[in-house]
């Protein structure tokens, strides 16, 4: 096989490798990490060599039951409430049985975990009864990069490129078409695909994800025939520093569970007559008793500066850089969208519903996060089907084809993505954010026709490449939104504003009318 340098832009060309891997976060690493010895794997990441998407950026921890006073069947009950009554009961069994062994392995790889007199330390996050989350301090997904990268690195061949296109021979993806920096396309062939790219914030005005997140693997997917499912759930985390641009600084959910509280104007917690549970309830009900508050504040000043140091040292600093003290001033926060509950529909093996094609990760939609994910779940969910993707891989691979799929048509021209991108993302905030109703989602949706439009066809430029990729994930946002008529976990209608039961177990599945 030829294979182009580790972490090098893709060259021109045709290369082929057993497992082409589309995403190097969490997911991605540790899907490579568990692939039979055997088999020869590729991971293209979007960008820059370093980025390996959102998965750095994970403050909180990972939920396992692993202490004492827990259990899987506690951990499925709490992800099943959080859920809003939409989760598959068979993919929170498999994920809350398997995620101890996972994070065993994970340790067992050099994970550097918290830990409290040799016990691993556990963090309570929103929608946890119990403390439930595996951290290293504040910087989990981090942590995780760091030694996931080291397992992966003997073993794969990681490029810089923008994945636009899946590859098909007759109802089969057979690979991965990849841009480089200059603007040339490659073929990278693969006998099987892992779908690993991450979740959509990047597409809204506000959000607690770097800007590449814009959502393309559900794109890639839609457009190659795949069912994806429940677009309409994006989860907005409630405490993102209230600061000017798109980007909004995440306040971990644990500063919460360790004790912090919300404000309003007037200095009252009102979570208290909101939720049982307060400042822990589900990140939905968070976020929206918080946008009716007006400007909310969370007050850690009573954790002290010493303790915030010591177990928050990732927030404490990166409010600092915004002006704020955290250990001795209340500090703005806002919700801003941060994770993707829908995704691409997969089986408890991660195979999608297009042969040679899988995913993992929250580009995934496994059945287990419903209408909104509970607070630690979204690492462990990476790393228990990270290794099913592994395991089903190595069951699943056929020889390579005796064709080659067509080869995509590029205009060499482009238009300024600049402008476009941050009328995209507005246009998601404000008709298809955390309060929707029909009038603002009929808008957005013809909106987001006229921006395609006016992209045109597809041009040999990474960012118009993922700027038309994105518009394909918010019209199909979008869209969804408008069809479920009721306010369901993440999904919040205005003019719908409970849950019907006429709505209850109802998942919203598209698949490409052309496919």
């Amino acid at each position: 096989m030829r294979r182009p340098d580790p972490a090098q832009p893709i060259a021109p060309g045709h290369y082929r490798t057993d497992v082409a891997v589309i995403g190097a976060g969490v997911a991605g690493l540790f899907t490579a990490v568990k692939l039979a010895r055997d088999l020869d794997a590729v991971i293209v990441d979007k960008g820059s060599g370093s980025s390996s998407g959102s998965s750095p950026w994970a403050q909180g921890g990972m939920a396992a039951a692993m202490g004492e006073d827990d259990s899987p069947e506690l951990h499925a009950a709490d992800t099943i409430a959080a859920s809003d009554g939409l989760t598959d009961a068979s993919a929170v069994a498999v994920l809350t049985n398997e995620a101890p062994t996972q994070v065993r392995d994970l340790i067992e790889l050099g994970a550097r975990f918290d830990t409290v007199d040799g016990q691993l330390h556990l963090a309570r996050e929103g929608g946890q009864r119990v403390a439930r989350s595996i951290h290293r301090a504040d910087a989990t997904g981090a942590e995780m990069v760091r030694v996931l990268r080291n397992a992966a690195a003997p073993r794969v061949t990681r490029l810089a490129g923008t994945a636009f296109e899946l590859a098909r021979v007759g109802d089969r993806v057979t690979g991965v078409w990849v841009l480089g920096a200059d603007g040339r396309p490659a073929l990278l062939e693969a006998r099987a695909v892992l779908l690993a790219t991450g979740g959509c914030g990047g597409l809204f005005a506000a959000t607690t994800n770097p800007d590449h997140a814009t959502g393309d693997g559900v794109a890639l997917a839609w457009l190659a025939g795949a069912a994806v499912r429940d677009l309409e759930f994006v989860q907005f985390h409630p405490t993102g520093l209230a600061v000017s641009g798109a980007w909004r600084f995440l306040l971990t959910e644990a500063l919460r569970g360790a004790g912090a509280t919300l404000h309003d104007d007037a200095g009252e917690r009102f979570m208290l007559t909101v939720h049982p549970d307060a400042e822990l309830a589900p990140r939905h009900v968070v976020s929206k008793a918080l946008l009716g508050a007006g400007t909310g504040y969370l007050d850690a000043t009573h954790l002290g500066e010493e303790r915030l140091r010591e177990e928050f040292p990732t927030v404490l600093d990166g409010v600092a850089e915004h002006g704020f003290d955290l250990a001795t001033e209340r500090v703005p926060v806002t919700p801003a969208a941060h994770y993707m509950v829908g995704g691409v529909r997969t089986d408890l093996q991660a195979r999608t519903s297009v042969t040679g094609l899988y995913a993992a990760g929250e580009v995934a939609s496994t059945g287990i996060h419903g209408a909104n994910r509970m607070a630690g779940n979204s690492l462990s969910e990476a790393l228990v089907f990270g290794a099913r993707a592994a395991a089903a891989i190595a069951s699943d691979l056929p020889e390579p084809p005796a064709t080659a799929p067509r080869t995509p048509d590029l205009p060499s021209s482009s238009v300024d993505t600049s402008g476009l991108r941050q009328r995209l993302r507005t246009t998601m905030w404000n008709g298809a954010g955390p309060v929707r109703d029909a009038t603002r989602l009929e808008r957005t949706i013809t909106d987001l026709g006229a921006l395609a439009a006016g992209l045109g066809g597809a041009a040999a430029a990474p960012e118009h490449l993922e700027l038309s990729l994105a518009v394909v994930t918010a019209r199909l946002i979008a869209t969804s939104a408008l069809l479920r008529t009721e306010s369901r976990g993440g999904h919040w209608r205005e003019d719908h504003p409970t849950s019907d039961e006429a709505w209850n177990a109802v998942h919203l599945e598209r698949i490409h009318p052309a496919t």
